[in-house]
């Protein structure tokens, strides 16, 4: 079987730990700007005795060029586009994007870099780049004809001078064959205590209500989850059984429990479906249970 290939652009403090359930049969790239920090990974990958995960101490972009990054406090904040200062002087959880300096990086393009490694195919991208996650996918245009699923930090209001925002995102993916699946963990920010506010939120799975209790503030960002058209329920043209069992797999190990029961089985019932994972619980307590276990349970079935 042909490996699976996980590219993470933004891989500050490591991947995620979900892919080893491909293993051995995955690649995991993680890229970050800062040389120093990927030696620290390999070596704590190395010290795991974990063969598939490499960190690139490389910035991506839309061109080979020189560009300006802007170090802030938190050096997982930092951008190739400047924090916008009222920002942090406005929301107390935006300090950490205080800018501390400036130094000049090298963009090169995933392209490339996918060429001269060999890598023919990428499976699953995930992006979190503080901005400039448009510029990568720009720099990526063959590389997305191979992919199956993204997984990208989106904001839908500006964190920095001039940066995309999700529309542009999401209007580049679905020009070249991607739909949005799901969006979530959603950040907000408050000022002046607002953030305490009580609000009932609703949600409709096929049309069934799911009301949670949640905090008040400004929706900044998220993140995007999307899927190639074709895997996706309704697709004009369908994916081949072979291509949708190697995408249930894909989104299984990404945390996509809906889609990898979906691709597996089809269209099924309710009951058929609570044969296989049990209703998710409207609100989080002891003895539930984890996408990793009904997932366990799901493929122990099949």
């Amino acid at each position: 079987m042909t490996d699976y290939v996980i590219v993470d652009v933004g891989a500050r403090w490591g991947v995620a730990d979900r892919w080893a359930s491909l293993a051995p049969d995955v690649r995991v790239f993680g890229f970050d700007p800062d040389a120093a920090e990927c030696e620290r990974l390999n070596q704590r990958a190395r010290d795991a005795g974990d063969t598939t995960s490499t960190y690139v101490p490389l910035a991506l972009g839309p061109t080979n060029s020189l560009v300006t990054l802007h170090n802030t406090v938190e050096p997982a904040c930092s951008s190739i586009y400047p924090p916008i200062g009222r920002l942090t002087e406005t929301f107390a959880e935006l300090t950490c994007m205080t800018p501390v300096g400036q130094q000049s990086v090298s963009l090169s393009t995933l392209d490339q870099w996918c060429a001269e490694l060999g890598v023919d195919h990428v499976d699953m991208l995930k992006l979190d780049t503080q901005g400039s996650e448009l510029g990568v996918l720009q720099g990526a245009e063959a590389t997305l004809a191979t992919v199956q699923l993204l997984e990208i930090e989106v904001e839908f209001n500006p964190l920095y001078e001039g940066q995309p925002l999700f529309g542009d995102i999401d209007a580049f993916l679905r020009a070249r064959g991607f739909l949005l699946w799901r969006l979530d963990n959603l950040v907000h920010y408050s000022a002046s205590g607002c953030g305490e506010a009580a609000m009932e939120s609703v949600a409709y799975f096929d049309s069934a209500p799911v009301a949670t209790q949640n905090r008040g503030g400004q929706l900044y960002w998220g993140h995007a989850h999307y899927v190639r058209a074709e895997l996706c329920p309704a697709a004009v043209t369908p994916a081949t059984p072979a291509h949708r069992a190697r995408s249930a797999t894909l989104a299984a190990a990404a945390g996509l429990t809906d889609l990898a029961l979906y691709l597996k089985n089809g269209p099924m019932t309710i009951e058929q479906t609570r044969e296989l994972v049990p209703p998710t619980p409207t609100a989080a307590r002891p003895g539930g249970v984890s996408p990793a276990r009904r997932w366990s349970r799901w493929s122990r079935r099949t």
